[in-house]
């Protein structure tokens, strides 16, 4: 099985797992999505669904995802998490998504957008007052969708609408532990540890920008030799288009 397949069947495993829970975990009150979103545990603060127990699980997944960017990068948003597969097979959608590509200024002026709600929700939760982030979470919003608060709502829509035009708006601009998985990978930069990523070799490649057009998080690709940025989702999008054989190769 080569490696797109294999995404691709990861993508739908985990989403099969959200309709489960949505469909029939969540009505018998077992738990809910929430309680494995890696970033519960900032989310809902000292509060918990059934004791401190349920709140170190929460802690757990969320650091133990977040340590691993630091040496595979933000392979979890890519393959994992389910909002990012909606959103991508969301945009495929658009019948004009080629042309959707935000400016570069533009992209990385609301790239900063992630960094502020991390702060604002890490902040939140020391203080004890995480419940004025909690009806804007979209994965407490679906995880009981028969009393999804208004300002829920409001999140999906601006989700959802925003992926149809602009790929993977979710993870670019708004998802707050992507701010937290690329916070971690800094810091192993600054450590000197090396990380699993996809390598350009400049002596094969012809510099046509297809790769880049094409990179659903709007990197450059076109910049690195070795691509280093921190948004990178391991998507292979890059690989599966480029015109040239072995141009682009995990490294």
């Amino acid at each position: 099985m080569n490696k797109f397949i294999m995404r691709k069947l990861i993508q739908n495993i985990f989403i099969g797992l959200w309709i489960i829970f949505i469909l029939i975990l969540i009505p018998n009150k077992f738990h809910t999505c929430h309680q494995f979103c890696p970033y519960a545990a900032i989310c809902f603060g000292a509060m918990t669904f059934s004791g401190y127990f349920a709140y170190i699980q929460m802690a757990v997944i969320g650091l133990l995802i977040a340590v691993s960017s630091i040496f595979i990068g933000r392979k979890f948003c890519g393959y994992i998490c389910f909002l990012g597969t909606i959103q991508e097979y969301l945009f495929k959608l658009n019948p004009k998504k080629r042309k959707t590509k935000l400016p570069i200024k533009l992209h990385r002026t609301l790239g900063v957008i992630k960094y502020i709600i991390l702060i604002i929700t890490f902040v939140m939760a020391l203080f004890l007052i995480q419940y004025f982030y909690m009806p804007f979470c979209p994965v407490m919003a679906v995880s009981f969708p028969k009393s999804i608060p208004v300002f829920g709502i409001i999140t999906l829509i601006i989700i959802f609408v925003g992926g149809f035009f602009i790929e993977r708006f979710w993870c670019r601009y708004l998802c707050p532990y992507a701010a937290l998985m690329n916070i971690f990978q800094f810091a192993g930069k600054i450590f000197g540890i090396k990380k699993h990523v996809i390598n350009r070799n400049w002596e094969v490649c012809i510099d046509c920008g297809i790769c880049t057009k094409n990179c659903p998080m709007n990197i450059d690709i076109l910049k690195y030799e070795d691509i280093t940025d921190p948004n990178c989702i391991h998507c292979l999008k890059c690989i599966k288009v480029c015109p040239k054989e072995k141009c682009l190769t995990f490294k």
